[in-house]
């Protein structure tokens, strides 16, 4: 039996990455994985709305049915001025400044900005007549203190940070996260040294997120970790398999 579970995501699914997607998610099913979570970005860096990609669109409808769960990820993945402008605090400088490039587009946003852009990336999806999202994964993980109640106002059943799933009915849930960074040299060897220490540090944690992205492809290394990688998680657990809102953890 497996001794614990892993929910595999693609981040920054958009007509931008549309080849980088096709790609991926063809490699992942000859690589006998199941279907992924999509984390899907409406209007990516406000050059890139759906509505304008018919195709792209379609080919979601398609990997939906095809058992792929579609999610909102943000609604344009990039930091505005003005919200980068707003405080976050000391902590938030931090994490602005080193764990993202400028895509941390919910770590400072509250109030009405909040609601005014969760608002604008459903109604892109919603247009798209994309089937309605049990979850919402914030840019880089990275969100201040009203997103998961604004969530929930909205009907949404989860979302993650960097520790791992908040939910709606059952708080939070810990499931610690594998991903790589291929933003430069340093950041893509440091990626590839981490995935499999990480596999051996949390062998014991009931649940772990692998999280790849688009841009993980432009590197031959990167794949080959990444499929190194998904091989080792295989084969000591269960890859969920099914919608993150009935997602159950092992005894």
């Amino acid at each position: 039996m497996p001794a614990g579970r892993f929910v595999l995501s693609l981040h920054d699914v958009s007509p931008r990455h549309a080849l980088a997607c096709e790609t991926i998610l063809s490699d992942l099913d000859s690589w006998g994985l199941p279907p992924a979570v999509l984390l899907v970005v409406p209007d990516f860096h406000g050059r890139w709305p759906l509505e304008e990609h018919p195709r792209f669109v379609e080919r979601l409808r398609e990997w939906n049915e095809a058992g792929h769960e579609l999610c909102l990820h943000g609604r344009f993945h990039q930091e505005l001025p003005e919200d980068a402008n707003a405080s976050a605090g000391i902590a938030g400088a931090f994490r602005r400044q080193f764990l993202t490039a400028g895509e941390g587009e919910f770590l400072s946003l509250g109030g009405d900005r909040l609601k005014d852009r969760l608002e604008g990336g459903l109604a892109t999806w919603s247009g798209c007549g994309l089937p309605s999202p049990s979850g919402f994964v914030p840019p880089a993980w990275l969100h201040g203190p009203e997103l998961a109640p604004a969530l929930w106002e909205k009907g949404y059943a989860w979302t993650e940070n960097h520790a791992g799933f908040l939910t709606r009915d059952r708080g939070p849930v810990r499931a610690p996260v594998i991903t790589w960074a291929s933003r430069d040299p340093v950041r893509r060897l440091g990626s590839r040294l981490f995935a499999p220490s990480a596999l051996r540090v949390w062998r014991k944690e009931p649940l772990l997120r692998i999280a790849i992205h688009p841009h993980d492809w432009d590197h031959p290394a990167l794949v080959r970790s990444v499929r190194t990688t998904l091989a080792r998680a295989t084969a000591t657990r269960a890859c969920w398999n099914g919608r993150l809102d009935t997602l159950v953890l092992p005894p």
